[in-house]
């Protein structure tokens, strides 16, 4: 896809307690010390590295704090995940330009600005896209990482925390918010409300990505890709106390 005037949402209202809030000195995820910086902070790099012509975060006080000049602003937090992605997927609605969103987890500890190029570079111009590596994939680039993904067709699937969203799609997207925030972590559930074949092709272990992305087209309205051996780094998120100390001793 063209890269030149793309907008990026990152999302940073998650939060966490009890160790991993003791251990980070912080309750927001996107907040938790990486090196000499912030997961957040390094997110916000790598989108401006790529030249993104828009940057938002969504997130309360503790992280408008850390936000600089790259941020054009700061989205209110809802105070819960399936608004939070929909404030997100809309921020740039009103974006005279039409350019594309990318609505970016805001816990992507390995991203870099050349990794998400290159990730943009692959999804399939006017397509709503979603990253995709293998376990394999996975686990040669962070051995003995806590594991992650679900099956697909009897090999285990990692998605990545970067959804690409054309102009055009951004209502169809928006109205299904809910439903793709709830299936991030399993894709399989982006094409359930499609009917019962999915949900049988999967419980026999033969749903495959082939499917997904025509029943996923199919109720979005427009065309969904699947972009497949996406590099690994946009698929690792801190989701965990072992997944953070793993990402800080790694970096």
């Amino acid at each position: 896809m063209t890269i030149d005037g793309i907008n990026v949402a990152i999302a940073a209202g998650g939060r966490v307690g009890g160790a991993f809030a003791a251990e980070t000195g912080t309750e927001i995820k996107a907040l938790a010390p990486i090196g000499a910086s912030t997961i957040l902070e390094r997110t916000i790099a790598a989108a401006a590295n790529i030249g993104a012509r828009r940057i938002v975060v969504l997130g309360g006080a503790e992280v408008a704090e850390r936000c600089d000049e790259r941020v054009e602003r700061v989205l209110p937090d809802r105070g819960e995940g399936a608004g939070n992605i929909l404030a997100c997927i809309r921020a740039f609605r009103d974006d005279a330009r039409r350019s594309a969103t990318v609505v970016l987890a805001g816990d992507l500890p390995f991203l870099d600005g050349a990794t998400f190029r290159r990730y943009l570079e692959a999804v399939p111009e006017g397509a709503v896209a979603l990253g995709l590596c293998t376990g394999a994939q996975y686990e040669r680039r962070f051995p003995g990482a806590p594991p992650n993904g679900v099956l697909l067709a009897g090999e285990r699937t990692i998605n990545a925390s970067a959804l690409v969203l054309p102009h055009d799609a951004i209502d169809a997207v928006a109205r299904e918010s809910a439903a793709f925030f709830n299936a991030r972590k399993a894709p399989w559930r982006m094409a359930m409300r499609a009917g019962l074949g999915v949900l049988f092709a999967h419980l026999l272990g033969r749903l495959t990505i082939e499917r997904i992305e025509r029943r996923a087209s199919r109720v979005l309205g427009a065309k969904v890709a699947a972009v497949r051996n996406c590099a690994p780094e946009l698929c690792f998120d801190v989701d965990s106390l072992d997944e953070y100390r793993y990402a800080r001793a790694s970096l």
